[in-house]
């Protein structure tokens, strides 16, 4: 029987992608880009850790993968699934590797943190300080003019990502952002 201090982790389900079993994967170790050798994810299941084998794995973004287990082949059984976190089993790596990837690299930010985003309406809403998958949906988490500011991470809202600016565009909907009553409140 696996335990967690065997596993490695490497993000969440966060929805279901379409009818055909697709799962979106919020991933938050890298090294889930990196390693292709690892067969099969694990997810706890009432407390037990039970592999489930990949059938298919296909990036969408730099912190978003859709994959699909064998057997899973319905947007029903994908359901199961959501808000599971995903794990990479340590067997698949030398004991020096999966230290280094116990967290990611140590010297490697998780995807995307450094971005600035950029907003259609808004324009430039700050730098991303961090990714924060501890939520039931992702968060980025934007340094705007010295204060925190908190966006969905949705895949509907990011319309571009570009590595060589190190920029997210976005469409955030109307009235998420309340940027004028927060600075006319300072």
């Amino acid at each position: 029987m696996l335990e967690q201090s065997q596993l490695i982790l490497i993000g969440r389900v966060t929805h279901t992608h379409g009818l055909n079993g697709e799962m979106t994967v919020q991933i938050t170790n890298p090294v889930f880009w990196e390693v292709a050798r690892c067969p099969y994810l694990v997810c706890d299941v009432d407390g037990i850790f039970v592999p489930f084998f990949i059938q298919q794995k296909r990036q969408q973004n730099h912190a978003t993968a859709l994959l699909t287990f064998d057997d899973v082949s319905t947007a029903q059984k994908a359901q199961f699934f959501v808000g599971k976190d995903v794990w990479f089993d340590r067997k698949c790596f030398s004991a020096a590797e999966a230290e280094d990837y116990e967290n990611g690299h140590p010297d490697e930010d998780l995807p995307l943190v450094g971005y600035t985003v950029i907003d259609k309406t808004a324009g430039e809403l700050g730098r991303i300080l961090e990714v924060d998958s501890q939520t039931a949906n992702l968060l980025f988490i934007i340094d705007h003019n010295g204060e925190d500011l908190m966006i969905p991470a949705a895949d509907d809202l990011i319309l571009d990502i570009d590595d060589d600016e190190k920029v997210v565009r976005m469409q955030l909907p109307d009235g998420l952002l309340n940027l004028e009553d927060a600075e006319v409140a300072d």
